[in-house]
């Protein structure tokens, strides 16, 4: 299904007694165009007739940051705090608007819910985000307020020297402002959301998706507590190993630690765990037992920035597709080592087949 194709689709689900005429305006094609667009969509089967009667696909939603991200890479290792020399790169950001935009890559259905300002930021990154294939219709635009914007310092080793991360609008992403999205949650097959979420909009997402499974993204370690206590409601966790002590409660300084800390969360319930492991690596470890250690694959490193949103949309795409946890782990490996190839934050070479194929060749 391409790009156009999925934007029809997004359309019909919003509005499914919608004219051809006025599909064409929106998406500013001639009409016979939109016509012949439909006639593969029923082809294809996502269309079972007339009246738009559309085929019921698995989707994910996914909550969380949406914003604008500014980085800054000085030329020397240890940027001083006068004016250094350097690159500057702004770009599409946000840990939910970036899974999300690399599970749409990955030819999956998706929508986003967050909130941005009525401003040029904020236009400018919904306007992204639905090129890229993401729905973004219940992401809200709020007057008087400014977009989220995170902005980050790293030296010539990719070290982040400094990072701020400005995300006060999303403490007005209320439950009464998500109570309209509520039908749309409660129907999906998998929930993502990540924890620059308020506390009471984390509870919120946690009460009313009460049969879909929920992704979790720990974010920081200033902000994953605020997951603490739904623990036995998570199905998977993506912690650093900092994250993964604040969870626990105690120090993880070795890798006995760091199978206790592991070991305890399973016992509250969570299924599985996807530790990032200083070196690059990931600790993988499932509630039934199952362990592995996976490196990153040969792959030619760019920018490693984003590469963890990379690896959480390879997990969701896997589950969406009903892949084991071990199949799971090495398709979501994958997908990070084809982000760290791209200075995008979401490269957009990212496809599951690139995916499998550099699978192929790490087992050759």
């Amino acid at each position: 299904m391409d790009h156009r194709e999925k934007e029809i689709l997004s359309i019909l689900r919003r509005n499914p007694l919608i004219q051809q005429s006025e599909i064409a305006d929106i998406l500013q094609i001639s009409r016979s165009r939109v016509a012949a667009h439909i006639m593969d969509l029923m082809r294809k089967g996502a269309i079972k007739g007339k009246g738009y009667i559309l085929t019921q696909q698995k989707y994910c939603v996914a909550l969380g940051a949406i914003n604008m991200d500014i980085r800054g890479v000085a030329d020397i290792s240890y940027p001083q705090t006068s004016s250094n020399p350097g690159r500057i790169y702004c770009s599409a950001g946000g840990v939910g608007r970036n899974i999300a935009h690399n599970l749409a890559l990955l030819g999956r259905d998706v929508h986003l819910i967050s909130a941005v300002g009525n401003d040029f930021y904020g236009e400018t990154l919904l306007e992204q985000t639905r090129q890229a294939g993401v729905n973004v219709a219940n992401c809200i635009r709020l007057h008087g307020q400014n977009t989220s914007t995170y902005v980050s310092i790293t030296n010539q080793h990719e070290d982040t020297v400094l990072a701020v991360n400005d995300t006060h609008i999303l403490q007005q992403l209320t439950p009464q402002i998500l109570n309209k999205s509520r039908t749309l949650i409660r129907h999906a097959t998998v929930v993502l959301a990540d924890c620059n979420l308020a506390p009471e909009a984390l509870e919120w997402v946690f009460t009313i998706a009460d049969k879909p499974p929920i992704f979790i993204d720990t974010v920081s370690e200033f902000k994953a507590g605020n997951v603490k206590k739904w623990l036995p409601r998570i199905h998977t966790l993506k912690p650093t190993e900092k994250e993964l002590e604040i969870l626990w409660g105690k120090p993880v300084n070795n890798k006995a630690d760091r199978l206790n800390a592991v070991k305890a969360l399973h016992q509250q319930g969570v299924q599985q765990i996807f530790t990032w492991v200083r070196d690059g690596s990931v600790f993988c470890s499932h509630k039934d037992g199952e362990q592995i250690l996976l490196t990153p694959p040969d792959c030619n490193v760019v920018d490693s920035f984003g590469a963890d949103d990379g690896f959480m949309a390879g997990l969701l795409y896997c589950f969406l597709e009903g892949n084991t946890f071990r199949e799971s782990a090495h398709f979501a490996m994958a997908c990070a080592a084809l982000s760290r190839a791209s200075i995008s934050v979401n490269n957009p070479a990212l496809s599951v087949n690139n995916a499998q194929e550099l699978l192929n060749q790490s087992r050759d």
